[in-house]
């Protein structure tokens, strides 16, 4: 999930997918726009995996939850911020992410995905192959994310019905 802006991101995404890949039936759909989209194809491409790689052209915004939760897995851009982030666990979907503020706040306490230290491509893969194979770790991490997103004051507020009775 982008944005898709930092050459190095895109090369650890790249060559973690291919790892997985490699190993495992998977499809990386590229969702968010950035500069750097295609450097993760033409990596995917250069390493024989590029058939399993699909950039999302010309795609709505307003479709965004719908890639979502069709996504076994999501990993978000180091600059996605956290309202994408509770997007994606809102859609009841672990997340494969690296370890910053946002993540240690929203997914390492609950276990609502799994992370790695930014810059680590093989522990992306693995954690991204953890996923993709373990069904029970898989569906345990996707029914805490929707909780996390549930309990987020954020997303609280956001859904409190309006009181209009003092309004009128």
């Amino acid at each position: 999930m982008g944005p898709f802006n930092d050459p190095s991101e895109a090369e650890e995404l790249a060559e973690a997918f291919t790892a997985v890949r490699r190993r495992c039936a998977a499809q990386l759909v590229l969702f968010g726009t950035g500069p750097q989209r295609t450097t993760i194809v033409r990596r995917a491409f250069a390493h024989g995996v590029g058939a399993d790689v699909h950039p999302l052209r010309n795609f709505p915004a307003g479709r965004w939850s719908d890639i979502v939760a069709a996504a076994d897995v999501v990993v978000p851009s180091t600059t996605s911020g956290s309202v994408s982030l509770l997007d994606v666990l809102s859609a009841c979907r672990p997340v494969v992410a690296s370890i910053n503020p946002t993540t240690m706040q929203l997914v390492v306490p609950t276990s609502a995905g799994l992370v790695y230290r930014p810059g680590d491509v093989h522990g992306m893969a693995a954690a991204l192959e953890r996923l993709l194979t373990s069904p029970a770790l898989w569906h345990g991490m996707a029914c805490r994310a929707r909780e996390v997103a549930r309990r987020h004051p954020l997303l609280m507020r956001l859904q409190q019905p309006t009181d209009r009775s003092n309004h009128a």
